[in-house]
C-alpha cells in the first residue's frame, strides 16, 4: 500500500488519513536551521548551515564534514550560506544583522518553494526557550522574527503554528527532554512512524551511539521532526 497520494497522506500509523498538503517543521537557529518536510514525496530533512565565507575546494573543516558526507548520500540535503555581518561599528552591525536576517528567511522559504511545490503549506515551529538570554538570544528573536514574517507573507498565520519548547519535547516523550533523548526517541521511533522508517537519515543512523556527542546536523532535523509530528498530531 502506498503511504501517501495526491487525495490524502496517511498519518503515523496509517490509520487517519490527513488532507493533502505540504507540512513544513523548521528547527530555526541563526547557525544551522533544519527542517523536515511532508509531502507527497514522504519525508525529506535538510540542514542549513552557515559555513562563514570559507572555502571547501580543498580541505572541508571538521565541523562540516557530516553535513557534505550525508549530502553525497543521498541521506539529507544540507544547505550552505554565509551569514553577512562582519562590522564590530555597533551601527554598521546591526544594519547588517537586518540584511542578514532577511537574507537567511529567503534561502529557508525559497529552497521550499523550489523544491515542494503544493497547492497548501502548513508551517510548524518551536517557541522561545524564555529561560535563554544574553546577546545571541537577543539575535535569535530578530532572526526568527524575520523568518516568522517572511512566512507569514508566504503561506499566512493561519497556516502557521508555534509551540512550547515542552510541548514539542513531550512529543518525544517527555517535556524536559534534552538533546540526547529526543535524537535516542528519533532512533526508537517513539511515534511507531512506519514513514519515517523508509528515510535515509532514519536508517543511517540506526546502531550509532550518540549518548555523549552529537554531531551536528543531527540534533537540528531531529528537532525539527519533532515540531512537524507535534503539528500534526495536534492539528
Amino acid at each position: 500500500n502506498k503511504s501517501f497520494s495526491r487525495s490524502g497522506i496517511r498519518s503515523c500509523t496509517g490509520e487517519t488519513p490527513l488532507a493533502f498538503m505540504t507540512h513544513i517543521g523548521i528547527d530555526f537557529s541563526i547557525n544551522s536551521p533544519g527542517c523536515c518536510i511532508l509531502s507527497d514525496k514522504g519525508y525529506s530533512f535538510i540542514s542549513f548551515f552557515n559555513y562563514g565565507g570559507r572555502s571547501f575546494e580543498k580541505k572541508i573543516l571538521k565541523a562540516f564534514e557530516l553535513h557534505f558526507s550525508l549530502k553525497e548520500g543521498n541521506v539529507i540535503d544540507s544547505i550552505a550560506y554565509d551569514r553577512g555581518p562582519r562590522s564590530k561599528d555597533f551601527l554598521i552591525r546591526e544594519r547588517e544583522k537586518m540584511i542578514d536576517a532577511t537574507n537567511l528567511s529567503n534561502i529557508i522559504i525559497e529552497y521550499i518553494q523550489e523544491n515542494f511545490d503544493s497547492d497548501e503549506y502548513e508551517v510548524y515551529l518551536e517557541g522561545f526557550s524564555y529561560g535563554s538570554k544574553g546577546n545571541s538570544f537577543i539575535d535569535l528573536i530578530q532572526y526568527n522574527s524575520f523568518l516568522r514574517k517572511g512566512l507569514v507573507n508566504w503561506v499566512g498565520e493561519k497556516n502557521i503554528s508555534v509551540y512550547q519548547p515542552s510541548t514539542v519535547k513531550k512529543t518525544a516523550g517527555k517535556g524536559n527532554a534534552n538533546k540526547h533523548y529526543m535524537i535516542k526517541a528519533f532512533q526508537d521511533n517513539v511515534l511507531e512512524d512506519k514513514l519515517l522508517e523508509k528515510t535515509a537519515i532514519w536508517q543511517w543512523m540506526q546502531g550509532k551511539d550518540y549518548s555523549t556527542k552529537i554531531p551536528k546536523p543531527l540534533d537540528d532535523i531531529v528537532d525539527a521532526y519533532f515540531i512537524l509530528k507535534t503539528g500534526t498530531l495536534t492539528n
